[in-house]
């Protein structure tokens, strides 16, 4: 699926993005719109990282469509919250239709996308499928009950499993998938949710190790965007699960607004903030003294103007 993405946007999406980024308002609706046709932040993350590397675009638009790509990826709750793996088989078939009777080009691209996503799908409800007699066994159920009690052990445990598969939407379809069979409650769901947008991480700084110091600030921008957006939700988590449980009415629907709602709050506060997040993005990143005073001296002027 991933190949087909790259073919049918990536290229185009590394091409142009100069041009859509002037400013971090543009910058973040075209990583939010990118990631949102591709269904993978982590394909966005990585090109935009390639992107900063090359010196296509300076750290601020780069940081600003990661931002956008964190909040693009929580399209994939909201289609799977409709329950879009119903369909898998036919999106697989259609998709393996295309790649057979399509000649080279964008079309056999769009079968291989199909193919993809369905076999995705078809391998979410299959393991949704599996994993519901684990919810008789007592370790299963104390790490969901953990979850639901305390947070953080539920936000580590998302990350680690996010790491481990570098994708957050397949992370989070498997927590929809169990929020449809009863396995979880709401706060153990969005707690994992929250640990898997943390583990997704681990994608955009696996493609900045070995590279320049602009693809490695970018890596460490969209971690610590995440790190942040958790240590500003745990304080009023629950509240936060109150108002998620409110706008719906159904278990999966309320998990995947969760993640909408804990994503746009955090990128709109991020955007508001880019200029001093950059500056200590880019101090964290610089050895030489000098540089760091330097930047030291812009976060103390610009805390001081907004404080």
């Amino acid at each position: 699926m991933t190949a087909g993405l790259e073919k049918m946007g990536g290229t185009t999406f590394a091409a142009n993005i100069r041009r859509f980024t002037e400013n971090r308002i543009s910058a973040f609706l075209c990583g939010l719109i990118f990631t949102a046709l591709t269904q993978s932040s982590s394909l966005t993350t990585v090109i935009v990282v390639s992107v900063a590397e090359a010196g296509l675009i300076p750290l601020a638009p780069a940081i600003a469509v990661i931002i956008g790509a964190n909040v693009g990826t929580t399209v994939t709750g909201q289609l799977l919250s409709f329950q879009l793996q119903n369909y898998a088989l036919p999106l697989a078939g259609a998709g393996m239709l295309m790649l057979a009777a399509m000649p080279q080009g964008r079309g056999k691209d769009v079968g291989r996308t199909l193919t993809g996503l369905g076999v995705l799908l078809f391998g979410l409800k299959t393991m949704g499928a599996a994993l519901a007699p684990l919810s008789e066994t007592a370790l299963f159920g104390a790490v969901l009950l953990s979850a639901s009690y305390h947070p953080l052990s539920g936000i580590l445990a998302g990350a680690a499993v996010t790491a481990l598969l570098q994708s957050s939407s397949a992370v989070v379809g498997m927590i929809l998938l169990l929020a449809q069979n009863g396995m979880l409650t709401l706060a153990a769901g969005v707690s994992l949710i929250i640990g898997a947008d943390v583990g997704t991480c681990v994608t955009s700084l696996l493609a900045g190790l070995g590279t320049g110091v602009t693809a490695r600030r970018a890596a460490l921008a969209h971690l610590l965007f995440n790190v942040f957006s958790v240590l500003l939700i745990l304080p009023m988590f629950y509240t936060f699960v109150d108002v998620a449980a409110s706008i719906s009415t159904t278990l999966p629907r309320q998990l995947a607004n969760a993640h909408t709602i804990y994503n746009g709050c955090g990128a709109l506060l991020l955007l508001l903030f880019l200029k001093p997040f950059q500056c200590l993005v880019e101090w964290l990143t610089v050895p030489e003294n000098k540089d760091k005073k330097r930047i030291s001296a812009i976060l103390s002027e610009i805390i001081a103007r907004w404080f």
